[in-house]
């Protein structure tokens, strides 16, 4: 196990003489350390912090201090199946039985309600002047095949209002925010910045992966294309009648919402000291969520699974991305073992498998 350790010193101040006062130290930050030598000189004539020096540990409340290590790149990508392993021992802890009772109950009691409840939004819509049509422009197409699978890279503009509003949700627009961070970290030598892209990256794709699966396994229909009320189910349905019909099967969990959660949860836990972030996060998913259903792409029982996947999984990467260190030794906290498991995917020559090992 690495312990994290951060030592300060300070040159012994000369003795004021009697005739004068010693003037303040000034506050040091452990990122911002100078020479001893250059306390007390002109600020301009200050030594500038060394280029590559990073920031690391942040105290964002009274004897709470995070410790970032820099990510390695594409981390992000093979912390992946220890997630998904870790989920479902995360979503039963007992502390958490009453959040998945409210998911199980909220689903069943907007079910009952889902028709009513999107005819009512759509009729507030209409009558607000908001098309639900799903307009999109264009911009640029790549092909690109996995075998016989199409997975064409492409990019699509909002071409209308309502869609717009669902571009809150869109791939391209989380992509965009963790580019930011990304840059940000790289250019600001800030390793917070750097570990809340590697953890959006993580979470998104993460949160993606599992809201396909169960898209995948449950064959819900979209209400614009629904041949009954609150849609038709067809559970398992065959891999090619998914493909060549997709909005008649992946309904539900809602993807759009589950990103879009993923991304609130890393950034507002990684900078809690910017509490506007979850009120602002939250209002833009309520304005998403609404433009779904006026535009007929989800129902209302689509969301509480939804949600709580971009949650679960955004908590998870948070929890590897940081190290709390102890206020009285400023020593990181270590991990219990269980905790310390680093599953990852491998190839090695001719052999492809998966590797389990522990950091201590």
């Amino acid at each position: 196990m690495t312990l994290l350790l951060a030592l300060g010193s300070a040159a012994a101040a000369p003795a004021p003489r009697p005739d004068s006062v010693a003037a303040p130290r000034p506050t040091v930050l452990a990122d911002t350390i100078r020479p001893a030598a250059a306390v007390g000189a002109p600020a301009d004539s200050l030594p500038a912090k060394p280029r590559h020096a990073r920031r690391t540990d942040y105290t964002v409340a009274p004897g709470v201090t995070w410790h970032y290590e820099k990510p390695r790149p594409f981390q992000w990508l093979y912390h992946i199946p220890r997630d998904v392993a870790e989920m479902p021992g995360y979503a039963f802890k007992k502390k958490n039985v009453p959040l998945l009772v409210g998911i199980v109950g909220s689903s069943a009691v907007l079910f009952a309600f889902d028709q009513m409840i999107i005819d009512g939004v759509q009729r507030g819509g209409y009558g607000l002047g908001i098309t639900a049509e799903d307009k999109q422009r264009n911009l640029f197409r790549l092909p690109f095949h996995i075998g016989s699978v199409n997975l064409p890279i492409e990019y699509n503009a909002p071409d209308n209002f309502n869609t717009s509003l669902y571009f809150l949700g869109d791939g391209w627009t989380h992509l965009t925010i963790a580019s930011s961070f990304l840059a940000y970290g790289i250019f600001g030598h800030d390793n917070r910045a750097l570990q809340t892209s590697s953890q959006l990256g993580e979470a998104i794709l993460t949160t993606g992966l599992a809201t396909q699966l169960i898209k995948h396994l449950t064959g819900r229909q979209s209400p614009n294309v629904s041949t009954q009320p609150r849609g038709k189910w067809d559970l398992l349905p065959n891999y090619n009648d998914y493909q060549k019909a997709v909005p008649q099967h992946d309904a539900f969990p809602t993807g759009h919402l589950a990103t879009a959660m993923a991304t609130v949860t890393v950034i507002a836990e990684n900078y809690p000291e910017y509490r506007f972030i979850r009120p602002v996060g939250y209002g833009l998913m309520t304005v998403l969520g609404a433009a779904m259903l006026n535009n007929g792409v989800h129902w209302a029982s689509d969301y509480p699974l939804g949600i709580a996947l971009g949650y679960g999984f955004a908590k998870i990467a948070v929890a590897h991305g940081r190290t709390r260190l102890s206020p009285a030794t400023g020593l990181a906290l270590p991990k219990p073992w269980y905790r310390r498991a680093q599953p990852a995917p491998f190839v090695y020559g001719p052999f492809t498998g998966a590797s389990l090992t522990w950091r201590w």
